[in-house]
Parts: structure tokens; C-alpha cells; sequence
């Protein structure tokens, strides 16, 4: 991502958020050349900043928010190789950024948020300051199999899926708890491998080798889910037949019933 990096940084930079089974979150500097020539032959530079975070149980998931508490979009390009003569390539390579620069949330001088989801815990952590100003103990007795940053009813949220079977989501970057309700314990891994969130309030998860179940925790969701099925085909309307012309059908060959009026 493009954030913050080190308490002391006054503008965001590259770098990779690493979250490990331990519960540790590294973060490690990716310095990139200027644009232009020297980004073609200099290699990038990685380097550990020295920030470390910690977390009980293993990490799972990890986003960032603005100031305004929308997420921040990944900032990286796809890359296609096309097959173009050496002068195309090169005017491609040329006209291709090389470089991303910051959105317009991600200004010098403005905070973000970082979103850590762990197997216990949720932490929001101020950045630069990398202060904690957000924690939820998600779950005790239990652990958290699937964790997601999804969009629901124009806002966004954590939505977590526990072995327990409970359905939790917390609002963002407040953490404060919105739903908890008993769905499905956990009967077999498949379920834990292929579980996920997506936005609008809906997950889905392998019920079997063949089948994908599907289910929703929003009640707005629940109401559109008629006009949301989907169809094998649509549904039109036979046109009505054309008219037939006098001299296609004196022409065109074939015994026609012609009315003596009509003509």
C-alpha cells in the first residue's frame, strides 16, 4: 500500500504490510527510483522500517482508511505485456506511469487508519502516530476463521465469521459492535477454507465439492432478494409477424390465399 510507514514520516509512502501467524505486523519500506529511465534500470530497494504491531492470535485481514473513514484503494497497476513492435513498446513504456501518487485522501499532512483483524482482536491504529485508538476483543472462547473490510448501506464495516458459528460486524473505525447472531458452527474445514464476505451484506462458503451456499446478514438485502435471482433466460415478448407484401408473396412462390378485396 501507500501509507504511512515510520511516527516520524510527514507523507505516505510505499511499503508492504506483512501480518504473520504470531500475531506480529511488520512494516517494510519499498524505496522506488525516480520516474522515467532510472525507474527502467535502478532496482527497488526493500528495507524494514523497525515498525512492528502485535495482536493476539494469528493475523488475518488488513486495510486502510482516509480521515473521512473510506478505504483507501490499493495502490499498485496491472501490468500486460503486449506483443507490439519495438517502437509501440517503447512509446508504451514511455506513456506508462511509472509511479503512484497519492489520492486526493492521502495528502501530506492527513492521517490514515490501519485496520488490523487478527483470530481475538480488532485494532485501529492512528497513523503516522501508529497510536491504538480502537480495540475490540472479538472473541474469547473462540477464534475468528474469516475476517473482511466490506461496504454495507453506503458505509463500510469488519465482518467476522467465527468457529463458534457466530456472525459478528463492527463498525468502522469505531469498532463498535453492530451484529452478533448464531449461523453454522464449524462441521467441517471446507466451510473455513471458502468462507468469505462480500459487500451489500452477503457471504458464501462451500457446502459441498459442487455446491456454493449463499446467505445474507442484511435486512435491506433480504428484501431485494426476488429481483436479485438470477435466470436461466429472459423473458421477451413474440414480436408480431410482418406484414406481407403484395409482390413477395406473387413471387415468392408457394400456394398464398389471396383476398380479391385486397386486391
Amino acid at each position: 500500500c501507500e501509507t504511512f510507514t515510520r511516527k516520524a514520516d510527514t507523507s505516505p509512502s510505499p511499503c508492504l504490510w506483512v501480518g504473520t501467524t504470531l500475531g506480529t505486523v511488520l512494516v517494510i519500506v519499498l524505496n522506488l527510483p525516480p520516474g522515467g529511465e532510472q525507474r527502467l534500470l535502478q532496482p527497488v530497494i526493500v528495507s524494514p522500517s523497525g515498525t512492528i504491531l502485535r495482536l493476539k492470535g494469528a493475523i488475518l485481514r488488513m486495510a486502510f482508511l482516509d480521515t473521512a473513514g473510506s478505504l483507501v484503494p490499493p495502490a499498485h497497476e496491472t501490468w500486460r505485456e503486449h506483443y507490439e513492435d519495438k517502437d509501440e513498446k517503447e512509446k508504451t513504456k514511455k506513456r506508462r506511469p511509472v509511479s503512484v501518487s497519492p489520492s486526493s485522501s492521502q495528502e501530506i499532512s492527513e492521517n490514515q487508519y490501519a485496520v488490523i483483524c487478527s483470530e481475538k482482536q480488532a485494532k485501529v491504529i492512528s497513523l503516522p502516530s501508529q497510536n491504538c485508538i480502537y480495540k475490540q476483543n472479538i472473541t474469547e472462547t473462540s477464534f475468528v476463521l474469516r475476517g473482511d473490510i466490506v461496504s454495507l448501506s453506503n458505509s463500510i464495516c469488519l465482518a467476522c465469521f467465527c468457529a463458534n458459528g457466530h456472525i459478528m460486524t463492527f463498525s468502522l473505525p469505531s469498532l463498535r459492535p453492530l451484529l452478533d447472531v448464531y449461523y453454522l458452527p464449524l462441521t467441517n474445514m471446507r466451510i473455513a477454507r471458502t468462507f468469505c464476505f462480500t459487500d451489500n451484506g452477503q457471504a458464501l462458503y462451500l457446502v459441498s465439492p459442487t455446491e456454493i451456499q449463499r446467505l445474507t446478514y442484511s435486512q435491506e438485502t433480504c428484501e431485494n432478494l426476488q429481483e436479485m435471482l438470477g435466470e436461466l433466460f429472459t423473458l421477451v415478448e413474440t414480436p408480431e409477424a410482418p406484414n406481407r407484401g403484395f409482390f413477395k408473396g406473387l413471387f415468392g412462390g408457394g400456394a398464398q390465399s389471396l383476398d380479391r378485396e385486397e386486391l
